[in-house]
């Protein structure tokens, strides 16, 4: 019988954090024993962090802004609106962007219908959305 590859893949990965965790702290005792600055320390222990983080695109191409910086979540914006009544997707739309909701996205309506369909928290009564 073949082994899945999605339960190798998973096996292999947690066999390669704990080593990763094990050479962690051994490092952090070798950097205790000689003595080294707490600064190098914490530059060895976040080095591994950012490895995975993605690459960023070439100079001179065009690619996804910046992310919104939003004081609230979109799921909070939402339960707020509709808490009274339900909505319609534009009028949630509006409403969620009178709060000062900032979207990132090209077609904000795009992440709402995201949220709307997929979160259990919210319901759908007939084509108009509040919470379940």
């Amino acid at each position: 019988m073949k082994r899945d590859p999605l339960k190798q893949f998973v096996v292999l990965r947690e066999s390669l954090l704990s080593r990763q965790a094990e050479l962690q702290a051994e490092l952090k005792s070798i950097n205790e024993a000689l003595g080294v600055a707490g600064v190098a320390v914490a530059a060895v222990a976040a080095a591994p962090a950012a490895a995975g983080k993605r690459r960023g695109r070439a100079p001179g191409t065009r690619g996804g802004g910046r992310r919104a910086k939003n004081s609230i979540s979109l799921k909070e914006a939402v339960m707020t609106v509709t808490k009274s009544k339900p909505l319609a997707k534009p009028e949630i739309l509006s409403a969620v962007a009178k709060l000062g909701y900032k979207f990132a996205a090209k077609d904000p309506m795009n992440s709402l219908n995201t949220l709307l369909y997929t979160d259990k928290q919210i319901k759908n009564h007939g084509g108009k959305f509040g919470p379940a």
